[in-house]
This record gives structure tokens, sequence and C-alpha cells, in this order.
């Protein structure tokens, strides 16, 4: 990603209800994975640290971005070591992490593949791969190209990705269901328009509906707790 993408995401996601509400989302995931403070856990693709940060006392966190202006900003933030090193080459021994969170991470990477297999490399025995990615590859939009975004996931081709890196899924769900209809109609509306500036969703002020937007994925907080969502934006998969 670009550095201004970066900037724009620390300044806001604080407060922006998507990042607010889904790590607490992935909190929920990682404390059901049997996650806790003596799990050693790398963020990959940790962006601004952000996760690590909201999250610094749920676990033993080690960040990995390729971008050295991200991983500096990720370790000033959170306070946890951050490596510089690409997903398919991941500078750590055989099994040294309980768990991994690859966020919205994997569409930015062109082997992919690779990237799953190093996951799997560095993780122990019964670990906890805990992977979002955006999907439904016709809202490939702006937001998508701003992020530098090399695709869109299915849910079954991301699933078969997994499941060629030797990963057993042990759930799949979607997240940012409730919201799903206005998210997709604004990407839609968005692909009408090719010309537009590609413009990440961070960058954009949603003053009061910010609020309504935070309670609303508050509610799907809830309710992930117990079952899975039938549709949404993006695919969150728990896998070992």
């Amino acid at each position: 990603m670009r550095e201004r993408e970066y900037e724009v995401m620390a300044s806001v996601e604080d407060r922006h209800f998507w990042f607010v509400q889904t790590r607490a989302i992935i909190r929920d995931a990682m404390v059901a994975a049997g996650l806790g403070p003596d799990s050693r856990v790398m963020d990959l693709g940790c962006g601004t640290g952000g996760t690590m940060r909201t999250l610094k006392d749920l676990v033993d966190w080690t960040g990995v971005d390729v971008n050295p202006f991200a991983a500096r900003l990720a370790q000033e933030r959170s306070g946890a070591p951050v490596v510089v090193a690409e997903a398919a080459r991941l500078p750590f021994d055989d099994q040294a992490f309980d768990g991994v969170t690859a966020l919205d991470v994997l569409e930015h990477i062109q082997d992919d593949a690779a990237a799953l297999r190093e996951i799997r490399r560095v993780l122990r025995p019964g670990g906890a791969l805990i992977a979002t990615v955006p999907c439904h590859p016709i809202l490939f939009s702006s937001h998508d190209r701003a992020l530098q975004h090399v695709r869109r996931y299915t849910r079954t081709g991301f699933l078969e990705r997994l499941r060629d890196a030797d990963f057993t899924v042990q759930r799949a769900t979607w997240v940012n269901s409730l919201l799903f209809p206005l998210a997709a109609a604004t990407r839609l509306a968005d692909r009408l328009r090719p010309d537009r500036k590609a413009t990440s969703d961070a960058a954009l002020g949603l003053g009061p509906l910010n609020d309504v937007f935070l309670r609303v994925f508050g509610w799907e907080r809830r309710l992930l707790r117990h079952v899975d969502m039938p549709i949404g934006l993006t695919l969150m998969v728990v896998a070992r």
C-alpha cells in the first residue's frame, strides 16, 4: 500500500466503525480459538499496528509487514516487535507461533498460495490461523485499487487455497453482513464510474453515520458469537 493510505488508516482507526468492530470480532475469534497471554502470535501484514495495539494484552504479538514505513509506524504505535519481510519468505523458524492473524492482507499478495504455505510452516501443530479477505470479485472498485488489492476472493476459491496449503478449516463465516446491501450497492455504483480517483473507504468522512454503523456492526458482533452469517462483504476463517 502507499504511505498515504497507512497515514489515513492511522488517523481514523481508533474511531472508524469498521476498524473498531472488526477488531472486536477478531478478539472474539482469537479467544474462541484458545489464544491467550501465553500464545505467541504473528500479525502478518500488520499495517499501522492497530490490531496489535488494540489487542495488546490478549497475546504476545510479533508484527510483519513488507512496507518499511508501515513496519516502523506499527512498532511505534503498538510497542510490539515488527519485522520487515515478505509473506512468502518469513524469517522465522518452523513452528515458531501458536497463532497467525492475516487480516485483509492476502488479497495484496500475488502469490498468496506461497504465503499460505509459509504461514503453515511457522505455525506449530494445532496452531490457529485467523484470516479475513474481501470477497465478491464483481465488487472490485476504487477502494480496492487505492489499497492495491490484487483480487477479491470467492468463498470457494479461498477455502480451496487454504486446503491446498494443508489447512483444515474450522470456521468460515461472512462478516460485515448487516451492512452488506449498502456496501454492495456502493461498490457497484462505483464500478459505473471507471474514471473515479482511487480512494479507500477509510478516507471517507462518515460524520454521524459512523455512530450508526458502529451500533449496527456491534449487533453483528453479538450475532457472530453464536451463528455464522449467510452473506457479507468479508470472509473470516479460522483454520488449523
